[in-house]
């Protein structure tokens, strides 16, 4: 069902004791809505935006209802640990409704910055300074025992134009160190070993995952590519992989310090998978993403097609924010950090803010608390989430399910809150990547039906390639 059709249009609207002034509205999903939202306590002269997600009370089944308290309190638990986590400053709950205030990020996701913005093309030191702030809070959540399990760009937000990283939608995340949950997130990040019983996995490390999704990110960053659809052995791009560590410098033009810590993320192995504090250091200490001219005259065919792309081969990046080099501090953030204070936008109202459901993604969590849900409508009122709100959730690592289905692979089941994302089987042909299409949508051409059973010598650029177009 998809609850943000059946919601009124809350544009004009006042909410929070005439607090905040929802303006407009810059996202929807299947469970709400998102509206850039004033403060009326703000200086006329300076006025300060919020986003608000709008999400229904009523009508709702149980264990959707635990679902949206799972996500609040795991939220509001690492909101204040980061300056990289989109800050869940209050919940307002009203008859019908609950809202979510959440930081303005008028710069938009990250897949706006990386595909229709173009920001981080060719620019190291940009890419470089996001991702260590996109790591950041990441390691802030993963500090708290919290893992985001759904990381993708559509789920990283900017204040600035690809900068001022925000981690979001914690919609899927956990508190479980181990879970046997599989098949939970967006198929394009997930790691193997989350994808699936049928990679012969037990239970996996969300921790872990979450590490791979980093890495599928950070592709995308420097590439404008997935590097493949799903990371199992049917899919041509991941076997290419298996085959060939190096496979993925056969086929795009990075540099081999950069392949090396490639190498490092995409272990099969999860915990001999590079540590958040090593790849944050490697990130720092990195001199390019990219093939050097002479390497690329020595490289391959298909390197050398990937860089004759227009990603690739654009005089200059779309984005007056250079930098000579990323802040040379090593440490990461530190998790005790006290909460930010509101912040004001300043200057004209930005573009809309890019929430999609554009990934198949799926939630089969066992790890939420049995819902005690008052079904009874509530007073009009703003509060903060209080420590025994989340110890209804720590008492037990595992508990009753978000959902009555079977945590069998081969059944997907809903997705997150804001921004909704539906499970689907993606197809093997599909067309050239158009306006208004997602980094979760990749291209390949049809792949022969049957692979010998030798090592490949070379695989084609357009065949394994999860591929983006720019326009």
């Amino acid at each position: 069902m998809n609850y943000s059709e059946a919601l009124p249009n809350f544009s004009g609207q006042i909410v929070g004791n005439g607090r905040f002034e929802l303006v407009d509205m810059i996202g929807s999903g299947s469970y709400g809505n998102v509206y850039r939202a004033l403060d009326a306590q703000s200086d006329p002269c300076e006025p300060v935006y919020y986003a608000i997600k709008c999400l229904p009370k009523t009508e709702l089944s149980p264990e959707r209802l635990v679902c949206q308290r799972r996500e609040i309190l795991l939220h509001s638990l690492v909101s204040s640990s980061s300056p990289h986590i989109c800050t869940l400053h209050e919940i307002i709950e009203e008859e019908l409704y609950i809202y979510f205030v959440l930081d303005y990020c008028p710069g938009g996701d990250l897949y706006t910055a990386i595909i229709e913005n173009r920001i981080y093309q060719n620019n190291v030191p940009l890419i470089k300074r996001a991702f260590i702030e996109l790591l950041d809070g990441v390691h802030a959540c993963h500090q708290l025992g919290v893992y985001h399990r759904d990381l993708k760009p559509e789920n990283i937000l900017c204040r600035q134009s690809g900068l001022d990283i925000r981690v979001a939608d914690f919609g899927l995340a956990t508190k479980s160190r181990i879970s046997q949950e599989f098949g939970v997130g967006s198929s394009y990040y997930m790691s193997p070993e989350c994808i699936s019983r049928e990679m012969k996995y037990p239970h996996y490390s969300p921790l872990h995952t979450d590490i791979w999704s980093l890495g599928v990110i950070l592709v995308n960053m420097v590439s404008g590519r997935n590097p493949w659809r799903f990371a199992t052995p049917s899919d041509k791009g991941f076997l290419g992989y298996l085959y060939n560590v190096d496979f993925l410098r056969e086929i795009l033009p990075i540099s081999k310090s950069f392949n090396d810590i490639l190498k490092r993320i995409f272990r099969l192995q999860p915990f001999s998978r590079i540590s958040l504090p090593e790849l944050r250091e490697e990130i720092l200490n990195l001199d390019t993403f990219y093939m050097s001219d002479a390497e690329l005259r020595d490289a391959s065919d298909n390197a050398q097609e990937a860089a004759r792309d227009d990603y690739h081969r654009r005089a200059a990046p779309l984005t007056d924010l250079v930098f000579n080099q990323v802040v040379a501090d090593t440490t990461l953030v530190n998790c005790s950090s006290t909460k930010s204070n509101f912040h004001s936008d300043g200057g004209p109202p930005y573009p809309k803010w890019a929430y999609r459901g554009s990934a198949p993604a799926s939630r089969r969590p066992s790890d939420l608390p049995p819902a005690s849900v008052n079904r009874t409508p509530s007073q009009l009122h703003i509060r903060a989430f209080e420590p025994q709100d989340y110890r209804l959730y720590e008492s037990r690592d595992s508990l009753s399910s978000c959902s009555t289905r079977s945590v069998s692979s081969g059944v997907e089941s809903e997705g997150p809150i804001t921004p909704e994302t539906h499970a689907h089987e993606p197809a093997i042909d599909v067309a050239d990547l158009s306006e208004g299409q997602t980094l979760d949508e990749p291209i390949l051409a049809r792949m022969p039906v049957k692979m010998g059973p030798k090592r490949p010598r070379r695989f084609s650029f357009r065949n394994v390639v999860s591929r983006f177009k720019i326009f």
